[in-house]
């Protein structure tokens, strides 16, 4: 009971918090996270936008997924379980023309995949030869894990590399990528 007389002297109350009540919707921590990471880099001949549906592979640089993990087909990602997710979508960018945009897009939809609807942006410009990068995030309240699918795409405004790999060619960190975390049940 010390964290939660500690947390009601904070509060300047005598009313004590249960421990087990002070986290609710982490009961066990983290229950699923998972990294997934584009393998090899995207040329683009000029302004163009597409779904990543290929070349994507689980990150395991010094990690393994906590969980379940999600599925991947064609750049169609499913969810092992209802619950409250966090999506996270970066995109890595070198334009080789001036680009006035530049964006990473999440689509979601609840149908199975007969139908995606834009849920998620972030757009940044880029000048001619820079490196850039552009992160979109997503809260999605998963209720049907069954018909809940995600999927990611790029939209530029001019011709460019996505990149995968790093530009080192290392693979000791990732490019562009994505994370699912379920941070609370539904």
């Amino acid at each position: 009971m010390s964290n939660a007389r500690n947390l009601a002297n904070l509060l300047g109350t005598n009313t004590l918090i249960p421990s087990n009540k002070m986290f609710s919707g982490f009961a066990n921590g983290t229950t699923e996270l998972d990294t997934w990471q584009l393998t090899s880099d995207i040329s683009l001949g000029s302004a163009s936008q597409a779904v990543i549906s290929s070349n994507l592979s689980r990150w395991g640089e010094n990690w393994e997924k906590i969980g379940t993990g999600m599925s991947e087909s064609s750049g169609v990602f499913t969810f092992p379980s209802t619950g409250k997710w966090k999506i996270t979508a970066k995109l890595y960018f070198r334009a080789t023309g001036t680009a006035y945009y530049h964006g990473m897009l999440i689509d979601v939809s609840t149908n199975s995949g007969s139908n995606y609807y834009l849920r998620s942006y972030a757009y940044q410009n880029a000048n001619s030869d820079e490196y850039v990068d552009t992160t979109a995030f997503l809260f999605l309240d998963v209720t049907d894990a069954s018909a809940f699918r995600v999927r990611f795409q790029y939209q530029t405004h001019s011709s460019g590399t996505v990149f995968g790999i790093p530009v080192t060619g290392t693979g000791a960190y990732v490019g562009t990528h994505f994370v699912f975390e379920k941070i609370a049940d539904t």
